[in-house]
């Protein structure tokens, strides 16, 4: 325990203008820079429960800073969640652990873990959780000798998270369609795809917030229309615009507390990690498979985890100081 008292925070994160800066290619596929909204929330609730607040911006400039920044801030606010790269995720937390700086989130390890849906459904399967059968498909020359006759399938890249590269068009009905998305969509984002065996049904979402004792879990819905999402799915449109509505579930039903069972098997797999979100179907018969694990997610206030506070009684500056909480006591820190 280092017994450090935290004053100032500095804030790490990528903006929109990062992406020509950073030479990340086209923003659609590149939609991982934090909206306006969501720095100033995340500003706003750190300095309203005390602290001053630093926006430093990417983690570049962070490292071309480090003397600078490592005697003006005492602790990492970490929003940084890169562009492209199959790494992305962790090069901001790889940068503050050389540098001997705590932060706020998950390690590297898990960062790139839970960004890798090929190594994730790897440690689903050694845990023996249910997740919608798949295949990976590496490059071009191996889509015409995928081996795949479960329709209707989705079609995801293997790296990427927000439903970037995922289209209305991304869930298929036969190979002939499953071949044309698959080549256009490769093409387009140059990296390994997955195919999935696609769930019709209910969509859910747990949040968690928490180390070794999770102080804040809960749980949504998706609708569309009020109605469970049956046949739809949230694709990079819907997401960018807002398409669908949210409602919470009770944790106490059987169909939700297995859920939760199993969620919570998953998260301390990954500790330590401050909070996260799962991506879940339900199909028909109320089997659940999880979609993804989300060490990076989103803290905009109309997104998935603040979305599972609002609706179970917890407002966003109270998400927040569970976070910093969370985070201090993991790390010896003090609050100021």
């Amino acid at each position: 325990m280092n017994n450090k008292i935290i004053r100032n925070i500095g804030i790490v994160y990528e903006s929109r203008a990062d992406i020509e800066r950073l030479g990340a290619g086209d923003p659609e596929l590149s939609y991982h820079w934090r909206e306006p909204e969501e720095l100033d929330a995340v500003v706003s609730s750190i300095e309203s429960l005390g602290f001053e607040t630093i926006l430093i911006g990417a983690p570049d400039t962070l490292l071309e800073n480090i003397i600078r920044y490592r005697k003006n801030i005492d602790f990492i606010f970490n929003l940084s969640v890169g562009f492209v790269k199959r790494f992305r995720l962790a090069l901001g937390p790889a940068l503050y652990e050389l540098a001997g700086i705590p932060y706020s989130g998950a390690d590297p390890f898990t960062k790139m873990v839970s960004q890798n849906k090929v190594l994730m459904k790897g440690v689903w399967g050694q845990m023996g959780i249910q997740t919608p059968r798949w295949r990976e498909v590496r490059s071009p020359d191996e889509i015409r000798e995928l081996d795949w006759n479960i329709f209707p399938a989705i079609v995801k890249p293997a790296y990427e998270g927000s439903s970037v590269g995922i289209t209305a068009k991304s869930v298929v009905r036969d190979k002939f369609e499953l071949f044309d998305m698959l080549t256009e969509m490769m093409e387009r984002l140059q990296m390994p795809y997955i195919v999935e065996e696609f769930i019709s049904g209910r969509e859910v979402k747990a949040g968690f917030i928490g180390d070794c004792d999770p102080v804040f879990t809960g749980i949504i819905e998706d609708t569309c229309e009020g109605q469970p999402l049956g046949d739809s799915f949230l694709h990079y449109d819907v997401k960018k615009l807002g398409g669908y509505g949210k409602h919470a579930l009770p944790a106490d039903s059987m169909e939700v507390s297995a859920l939760i069972d199993d969620c919570r098997r998953v998260y301390q797999y990954f500790l330590p990690c401050d909070y996260g979100t799962f991506d879940i179907r339900i199909d028909k018969n109320g089997k659940h498979y999880f979609l993804e694990f989300n060490a990076d997610a989103t803290l905009h206030p109309v997104r998935t985890l603040a979305m599972c506070c609002g609706l179970n009684g917890v407002d966003y500056t109270a998400m927040i100081r569970m976070i910093l909480e969370t985070a201090f006591e993991r790390q010896g820190l003090r609050w100021k």
